[in-house]
């Protein structure tokens, strides 16, 4: 069963992996997974949302609602983006063990070729962590969360980075960490 898997996972990564490839498609794919990096653009979007928010109050109490709405809203972006880190880079990928698409297979890898562990994608489970948090904030920009991770995670298939499986389970495991911290810190 694990071979057939791991085969069915190989062959869907080689199909995505061969979409075609330009200047523009491999262009816009790395700047998603640049800006998925290190959780980079849902931090930016965090804090956009909280500015957003002083908006709306009068100048004269703004500051204290910036400290109120950053401290509530700051801090469940902070506990999905540590663990999400801590698990992904510290536990899962050293225990799991698995190599990264290489040429050998036939991948198409676009930027560097890097050499870590594959399983889970760190930027796909980051990615779905912050998506679950910021819709928690801001429902009506869902549609805009979950896009911004779903393009994120296929970027990491479509440069040759990440299986199709190493995706899924970083999103699965993402969304289990993004209503974590939501459970946790909204309590």
């Amino acid at each position: 069963m694990g071979e057939t898997l791991l085969l069915i996972d190989r062959q869907l990564f080689l199909w995505i992996n061969h979409l075609p490839h330009n200047a523009l498609l491999n262009g816009v794919n790395l700047l998603l997974s640049g800006i998925g990096t290190a959780g980079l653009v849902w931090f930016v979007l965090g804090v956009i949302l909280i500015l957003k928010e002083e908006k709306k109050d009068l100048p004269a109490r703004a500051s204290l609602r910036l400290l109120q709405a950053g401290h509530w809203f700051l801090a469940p972006i902070a506990v999905a983006g540590a663990t999400s880190w801590v698990l992904v880079e510290r536990i899962i990928k050293p225990w799991a063990a698995r190599s990264r698409p290489s040429l050998e297979i036939g991948a198409i890898i676009v930027g560097d070729g890097r050499t870590d562990f594959s399983f889970p994608s760190g930027h796909a489970t980051i990615a779905w962590a912050m998506a679950i948090v910021l819709s928690r904030k801001e429902p009506k920009w869902r549609w805009l969360f979950y896009t911004l991770a779903f393009l994120i995670s296929f970027s990491r298939i479509y440069l040759g980075k990440h299986y199709p499986l190493d995706v899924v389970a970083g999103a699965l495991l993402g969304t289990a960490i993004g209503y974590t911290a939501r459970f946790v810190i909204d309590k």
